[in-house]
């Protein structure tokens, strides 16, 4: 009898300071609908001023919030032409951003160089102004990247939704 009793008090004391209840709530970061995975191409224009795809397909480019967690800067990170990541000036309530001209070290087999310098101009969120393959609306993004001073890539896709039709 005493076992059992200890047992059940036991259990009690586990279920009455098991769940105490906080002031904290969860909630979003300073950017939370600037940030996501996105799926993106990177264009340039050809010799007839038409925007044309240079890596034949999309890529993926994530951004998120700094450790600051504030609204007026994020993370852009792009793992292939770039391979880093780069800290650029936002304006949340317009979901717009840019960085100023930097040199950052890159993947030399893309660029042929271990440096470049670069700039991120008219950098813009959409929401729901992407048509995904799927046919799924889907929020946008677009900037373009101006690098070495001459050459300018548009940079635009959508949103990562999760769904097998649009990976």
């Amino acid at each position: 009898m005493k076992k059992y009793l200890m047992l059940l008090f036991a259990v009690l004391s586990f279920s009455l300071t098991g769940c105490e209840e906080t002031d904290v709530e969860a909630g979003g970061t300073a950017v939370e609908k600037m940030a996501g995975t996105w799926y993106v191409t990177w264009e340039q224009k050809n010799a007839q001023g038409e925007w044309e795809d240079v890596l034949g397909g999309t890529v993926e480019l994530n951004t998120y919030n700094t450790a600051a967690n504030v609204p007026t800067e994020m993370w852009l990170k792009e793992g292939y032409l770039l391979n880093t990541a780069l800290k650029v000036t936002t304006n949340y309530a317009g979901r717009t951003f840019e960085m100023a001209e930097t040199s950052i070290a890159v993947n030399e087999a893309n660029w042929g160089t271990p440096k470049i310098t670069l700039s991120i101009t008219d950098g813009k969120v959409l929401e729901g102004e992407a048509t995904t393959p799927s046919g799924m609306p889907a929020d946008s993004i677009v900037f373009f990247v101006n690098v070495q001073g001459d050459d300018t890539y548009k940079i635009a896709g959508f949103r990562r939704t999760g769904f097998a039709e649009d990976e």
